[in-house]
């Protein structure tokens, strides 16, 4: 065998161990991208709420833990407003607060763990989903006809050249659910919109134990 013919077998060997090479690294940092941002994943099926009423399932993109048999089902929660503080005022400048309660209607205990997925609707048909703060979620245990609440952080918008955004109805998803609690805005007025900005004033809290 000539020296000419060797080198061209040494490079043909060394040229196809840096292909499997490479496809080998394809192979194992491949497989699609997982992991939400703050406001969760989301679908664009559309499911049907708690109060019956026909909903998007991107309001859905709540996030959570708590096992499928103890876990508070859509269907036996029942969402209100608190009188937390006496409600926020729409005229007040800062950051502010609003709660809503769930209640478990049903007749055992049952368990949710997580941030619920929360969508502000105007009535023109716009929508919000509200990012999530960063406390950290703990499992909170519900007895039969028990609450439980989470907060929802916002600013209002008090000046006249504010860009706006008028909620009409806030769309709930509880924690590891896909059916949706459907509640009317009761405070009038408008939020300050950071609908598109990495850090807004107005967030959403995890499930949380209320007094």
């Amino acid at each position: 065998m000539s020296r000419t013919t060797a080198l061209r077998r040494t490079r043909t060997v060394v040229a196809a161990s840096l292909v499997a090479a490479a496809a080998f690294s394809l192979t194992a940092c491949g497989g699609g991208e997982s992991g939400n941002d703050a406001k969760g994943s989301s679908s664009s099926a559309a499911k049907q709420s708690a109060s019956g009423e026909d909903v998007d399932a991107k309001a859905g993109s709540a996030s959570g833990g708590s096992s499928s048999k103890s876990r508070c089902a859509a269907g036996q929660l029942e969402a209100a407003w608190s009188d937390f503080e006496g409600g926020p005022d729409m005229d007040y400048e800062g950051q502010q607060t609003a709660r809503v309660v769930l209640t478990n209607t049903g007749s055992s205990d049952c368990t949710m763990t997580g941030f619920p997925g929360v969508q502000l609707r105007a009535a023109h048909g716009d929508t919000w989903d509200l990012r999530r703060n960063n406390d950290k979620p703990k499992a909170v245990r519900i007895e039969a006809g028990g609450k439980a609440g989470f907060d929802i952080t916002f600013l209002a918008s008090t000046r006249d050249d504010d860009q706006k955004f008028a909620p009409e109805r806030v769309v709930i998803t509880p924690p590891d659910e896909e059916r949706n609690i459907s509640l009317e805005w009761p405070y009038g007025g408008a939020l300050l919109d950071q609908s598109g900005a990495t850090r807004p004033g107005t967030f959403v809290g995890p499930v949380n134990t209320v007094e």
